[in-house]
């Protein structure tokens, strides 16, 4: 048969490619390309059912049991992507090129940032922009114009008096009599405009 020198020829390939990486780096990279098709290809099944779920409530116009047709239909997506993810991952691991990352170069160990300190407010901070004392102009942006955080100072600042407004009267119910006196509801009077 012209198979069995065929699947030896393969096979005889895939040792050599062992041979050269090592066995257990074989075994990670095999893990790796495993792990990685099984889990681009089950998000892909999933978006395909999510699919299939929008459009299968047509069927019962077809007279056909829109339950039925979805099992049908949902094995045959999961039959197809066992196909995908086999072909996928002999495909990766029949044509890539892998090399071991030498191990007699130095390695630096990880370096670690220093925490930021979480403050809301530091208090050496001077103030900025329409926070700032009057007279103290905000530092300038790029190209030496003002930053955008930086607000013209305010008219009236904070030495204007705040007003509360205060009604003196109670307030009119949008049912009861308009207080014009016309009789008619306030709603219907001069609540209309409100």
């Amino acid at each position: 048969m012209i198979r069995d020198p065929l699947w030896e020829h393969i096979v005889k390939k895939y040792e050599t490619k062992e041979q050269t990486v090592g066995s257990p780096a074989m075994r990670q990279v095999e893990r790796f390309v495993m792990l990685e098709t099984v889990d681009r290809q089950w998000k892909d099944h999933l978006y395909s059912l999510d699919h299939l779920k929008e459009g299968i409530g047509l069927r019962g116009y077809g007279q056909k049991d829109p339950l039925v047709e979805y099992k049908k239909e949902s094995f045959e997506l999961f039959q197809d992507m066992k196909r995908r993810v086999d072909e996928d991952m002999v495909n990766r691991l029949w044509t890539g090129h892998f090399t071991i990352v030498g191990s007699d170069a130095p390695q630096r160990p990880p370096q670690r940032r220093a925490p930021m300190p979480m403050t809301l407010n530091e208090p050496k901070a001077e103030p900025v922009g329409a926070f700032a004392p009057r007279g103290v102009a905000a530092p300038a942006g790029p190209m030496g114009l003002p930053s955008r955080a930086a607000a013209p100072p305010r008219v009236g600042g904070d030495d204007a008096p705040v007003h509360t407004v205060r009604r003196d009267e109670p307030k009119v119910g949008r049912n009861d009599p308009c207080p014009c006196g016309s009789g008619k509801k306030y709603k219907k009077c001069h609540g209309a405009a409100a």
